[in-house]
């Protein structure tokens, strides 16, 4: 039996909200409404994250068992994981960025994308303006969400470069673009931008630190999470699509 151990960190929101990182992958989160069950999600979501890798062709083992050690919890103001609100650093993200960890997170970006256009590609027009009763976006709000972020994240430390703000016009242009900003910004961070922490306040109502080990991590969680609520709301039994 292959059994694996992983670091788990978990910010914990007011309402006991609990949103569980994996340190050693990029990306693997779990996010519930309590710390018992992120925990339990998180032992579920491992194996399938080793899967998700191994359909976009990398040689990974599955495990058939996970245990987690918990390393470390943070406490959130709201809700933990909620859209736009408090993001505390981790002791994990005071690790200066790496180029492997740059180029790890290109390369999972890669499959995230890859995902993202499986979902909306070939979508009819009508499936765009598609906002289920009690969630918190269309399809549409949540594509624009992502591409704006990604410009976001690379503002968290000071790397966002000067943006063609007609591009915006297009939705799927501007997503195209602003990811291609990503990919072009992070191989060439400066030694400051990989190791300093910083506190922007641009496109912000606090002062949050952030590093760059921070930013390739919640990239790739950001589009990992938000590809998946598309899934889900576009499989509802009232979706355009059925």
């Amino acid at each position: 039996m292959i059994t694996l151990n992983h670091r788990v960190s978990l910010v914990i929101g007011e309402d006991g909200s609990t949103m569980a990182h994996v340190h050693e992958l990029m990306g693997c989160f779990a996010l519930s409404r309590s710390k018992s069950r992120a925990l339990e999600k998180l032992v579920a979501v491992i194996p399938q994250y080793h899967q998700w890798l191994a359909e976009h062709g990398e040689s990974t083992t599955i495990p058939k068992h996970v245990e987690l050690t918990v390393v470390e919890e943070v406490d959130a103001r709201g809700s933990a994981g909620s859209a736009g609100g408090p993001d505390p650093l981790r002791d994990c993200d005071m690790v200066p960025a790496t180029n492997q960890d740059i180029e790890r997170c290109l390369k999972l970006l890669k499959y995230t994308r890859d995902d993202l256009n499986q979902v909306i590609t070939k979508l009819p027009k009508a499936a765009f303006s598609f906002k289920p009763t009690g969630e918190p976006r269309s399809v549409r709000n949540t594509l624009r969400h992502m591409a704006d972020v990604d410009v976001w994240y690379l503002s968290r430390i000071n790397a966002d470069p000067p943006l063609d703000e007609p591009k915006r016009r297009s939705l799927l242009g501007w997503l195209k673009y602003t990811r291609s900003l990503v990919e072009e910004t992070l191989p060439n961070l400066t030694t400051e931008q990989l190791s300093q922490v910083f506190y922007p306040s641009k496109w912000s109502d606090g002062t949050w630190p952030w590093t760059a080990t921070k930013v390739v991590h919640r990239l790739v969680t950001h589009e990992r999470q938000h590809t998946g609520y598309l899934k889900r709301i576009l499989n509802l039994r009232k979706s355009p699509l059925k």
